[in-house]
């Protein structure tokens, strides 16, 4: 099997380099009194890092202040060492981001638009640049299609190809705003291997609702939910502090509601009987031992939350 090592490829300068992302006392507040962020406290280190919540969590307000976007009300973030509040231009220019949608693109190949892309993050040197370019489009697939339009890709394809441009410059630190949506089971795959592979040498925030993307990836992780941070640490962890306190019970779904008094933290229709899961220290009557998983974790923390 032919492997291809991106540290020798497209980041050869951190090859040893352990990254830092800290966040300390984060807050932010909107215009009107939303307080979108209350005190979040965080330490990223390379590798995968999760970051969990429903819609409206908070998690792109966390992007935002990290890059720059946003001003916090207070708090405080540094990357290696320096104060990007204060010096915002330093993280920017180490930073890489995979949106969840890039909208329009121009009606151009994917080299070209990797060149102008290089080219606006400072990649001056022609040689330099084309070498770079073609590297990453070899490490995610699309070396074979580098001359063809990018509005005509798949999603997949598309998705490949925003990690070609994040990658561009070297970064030491990418954020992924929901990557995988969209993608059939192979495309997620394919995407999930080569964030593997990238996280080994930088920072990788992968701001998601998919618990299964976390589950997958990520060796720590983070659950937020109106602005806060609920817990924090690796799944396998929260995962071993639920065992013995879930259960199980298969019902009707027309019997759902008089199981109200049980918040369910899981919930599966098979056919046209409804298996619901949910957590106690005692086994309820009726009920069997099921083995915890992520997802238990993710709705037995927002419902205590």
């Amino acid at each position: 099997m032919q492997y291809h090592c991106i540290t020798r490829l497209t980041i050869p300068y951190i090859l040893y380099t352990m990254n830092h992302l800290s966040i300390r006392q984060l807050s932010l507040q909107y215009p009107g009194g939303l307080l979108a962020l209350d005190q979040i406290s965080l330490d990223i280190t390379n590798g995968i890092f999760g970051l969990l919540g429903p819609n409206g969590a908070g998690k792109s307000s966390l992007m935002k202040v990290i890059t720059g976007l946003q001003r916090p009300r207070n708090g405080h973030i540094s990357f290696n060492g320096t104060d990007v509040l204060k010096e915002p231009a330093f993280i920017r220019s180490r930073l890489g981001f995979l949106p969840q949608d890039f909208g329009v693109y121009p009606k151009v190949s994917a080299y070209t638009l990797l060149q102008h892309l290089a080219s606006l993050k400072g990649i001056g040197n022609h040689r330099e640049r084309k070498a770079q370019i073609l590297s990453l489009l070899d490490k995610v697939n699309l070396l074979q299609v580098k001359d063809k339009e990018v509005h005509t890709f798949s999603g997949g394809m598309r998705q490949r190809f925003g990690i070609a441009q994040a990658l561009l410059g070297n970064p030491q630190i990418i954020i992924a705003d929901e990557p995988t949506a969209g993608l059939d089971p192979e495309e997620r795959n394919r995407l999930h291997l080569l964030l593997s592979e990238i996280s080994m040498q930088v920072i990788v925030i992968l701001s998601t609702h998919l618990v299964e993307d976390v589950r997958t990836l990520c060796h720590q992780m983070a659950i937020i939910s109106q602005g806060r941070l609920l817990t924090q640490g690796s799944p396998e962890n929260m995962i071993r502090e639920l065992v013995g306190k879930v259960w199980t019970r298969a019902i009707p779904p027309a019997e759902r509601q008089a199981y109200a008094a049980h918040p369910f933290i899981g919930q599966q229709l098979t056919g046209k009987v409804l298996h619901i899961a949910i957590h106690s220290e005692q086994q309820p009557e009726g009920f069997l031992p099921l083995a915890p998983t992520l997802e238990h974790v993710y709705f037995h923390t927002l419902n205590h939350s």
